[in-house]
Order: C-alpha cells, then structure tokens, then sequence
C-alpha cells in the first residue's frame, strides 16, 4: 500500500484515541445533557467507538476491495 495510506489510516487511529482519552475526555466529562438516555461521556465514548469502526471497515475495504478469503 502507499505510504499515503498508512499515515491517513495511523492518523485516524490516533485521532480516536486521543479523542477517548485526552482531551477528549476532558471535553465531554459531562453528566448533562443526555443523549439517547446516556450520559454524554458515555455517548461521547460510543461515538468514538462506532467512528473508529468506520474508519477500520474503510481501511479494509480499500486495503482488500471485496476479495473473499474463502
């Protein structure tokens, strides 16, 4: 793969990293607002979770295009 590539993909693993920790963290440490009945630290850490799938799904699909390993 090119070089672009890894860092893009590096880059968005670091991104969702440092976004749960700090100062991520330190951004959404609220117990108010709510967001879908959860705290927003806890929906902060979900979205974060749901985005950094994305990202790997994507980075997948680029990397192996639809072949079947079967």
């Amino acid at each position: 793969m090119s070089r672009t590539y890894q860092v893009l993909v590096g880059l968005h693993f670091v991104i969702c990293t440092l976004a749960m920790i700090w100062p991520g963290a330190l951004i959404a440490n609220r117990v108010e607002p709510t967001v879908l009945g959860m705290p927003f630290l806890l929906f902060w850490y979900v979205a974060w979770i749901l985005v950094l799938f994305a990202g790997t799904a994507v980075a997948y699909w680029i990397r192996h295009g639809g072949e079947s390993d079967v």
